[in-house]
């Protein structure tokens, strides 16, 4: 029983340490854009892990290819609505887990090549809280990296958590 209880302590200390308040993204969002418009909604959020993170990927691609069957997807369906749908689907998967997992849409302005997109105008990707760890996702190619070396986080317009 004492090993039980040890075991569940644990799991719970561990998953409050992944949790963060939305202020601490702010800040480390303004740290590298400071006048980046930031929209929030929830008070705090928690961090997903990598097996959440292919889960969502996985089914975010089937569901893409599935549209993409209907219609020309680069015409009607660019880099905004795979970032919302992106989103969407992480907040699905946090609905049926009891988590309420931090993935954000992001606004850049595209200095700099990224995950295959070109460098030249705007762009939309997500960031999401995986393991801890603040990682940029380009929702079109399933390419990320962490915030801290993509290399558009200078550029950041926008940010809707």
């Amino acid at each position: 029983m004492k090993k039980l209880i040890a075991i569940l302590t644990l799991t719970v200390v561990s998953a409050a340490a992944y949790g963060v308040p939305f202020t601490d993204v702010f800040t480390i969002i303004r740290h590298y854009s400071s006048n980046a418009d930031l929209h929030v909604y929830d008070t705090s959020y928690d961090s997903a892990n990598k097996n959440v993170l292919g889960s969502v990927m996985s089914d975010h691609f089937g569901m893409m290819r599935r549209y993409a069957k209907l219609q020309d997807e680069n015409i009607l369906f660019d880099c905004d609505d795979y970032a919302f749908t992106f989103k969407s689907m992480v907040s699905c998967y946090g609905l049926m887990l009891g988590e309420n997992y931090l993935c954000g849409v992001l606004t850049v302005k595209q200095e700099k090549e990224f995950a295959g997109v070109p460098a030249g105008g705007y762009h939309a990707l997500n960031v999401m809280l995986v393991n801890g760890e603040l990682i940029v996702v380009e929702p079109q190619t399933y390419e990320y990296t962490p915030l801290a070396e993509y290399p558009n986080r200078g550029n950041i317009i926008g940010f809707i958590l």
